[in-house]
């Protein structure tokens, strides 16, 4: 900030894209660790990361030949109890999903420690069942927010299912299990490194 003279959202956009000119030095880092996993924290804002064109150029820039890749996207765990809010995070994974559509997608409902297992139950059908998504947001929604949300749905059940929606939380390591499982089933078994 100091050095370029920008404030704290200029400053975050000029590091993310300044990051490209150290591409080289971080994959041999990386490949001097020899890692079985690597696991890259990207900032937290879309817009810094997926939606500019350094997000997707650094995603498919680490690693080197057939090392296999992985995006995950965060769902909200208080925003998504509401069916607007969980088909506004369903679209904004969506677009991720396209802006990176060469590397698989995970989606996972991140720290859900704070919700119940009614809740999660409830969140995790809406992600596997649109109709039960539709009449949720029929029951609890209202006025053109209701009416834009069965709108959108909509599109999500012609479109058919997205990537598997799984609840997750380090504070009580659940669902790292899961997320194993679902990266192995995603990236062929023979593989030795994954990033």
């Amino acid at each position: 900030m100091t050095e370029y003279g920008l404030g704290p959202n200029g400053a975050m956009i000029l590091a993310s894209d300044l990051m490209v000119n150290y591409l080289d030095d971080i994959k041999e880092e990386i490949d001097d660790l020899n890692p079985d996993w690597v696991f890259v924290d990207t900032a937290g804002q879309l817009e810094l990361f997926a939606f500019r064109e350094t997000g997707p150029l650094i995603a498919s820039s680490l690693g080197i030949g057939d090392v296999q890749r992985a995006v995950s996207f965060l769902f909200d765990s208080n925003l998504v109890l509401r069916p607007n809010g969980f088909i506004s995070t369903l679209l904004l994974a969506a677009s991720v999903q396209f802006r990176f559509r060469k590397i698989s997608q995970i989606n996972l409902l991140a720290k859900c420690d704070l919700l119940d297992e009614d809740q999660i139950d409830m969140i995790v059908n809406w992600s596997q069942d649109f109709q039960a998504l539709e009449d949720s947001t029929n029951e609890r929604e209202g006025g053109l927010i209701r009416e834009l949300s069965i709108l959108l749905s909509d599109v999500f059940i012609q479109m058919g299912s997205t990537a598997e929606l799984i609840p997750c939380t380090i504070k009580e390591e659940k669902g790292l299990d899961l997320i194993f499982g679902y990266l192995q089933r995603i990236f062929d078994s023979d593989k030795s490194r994954f990033y």
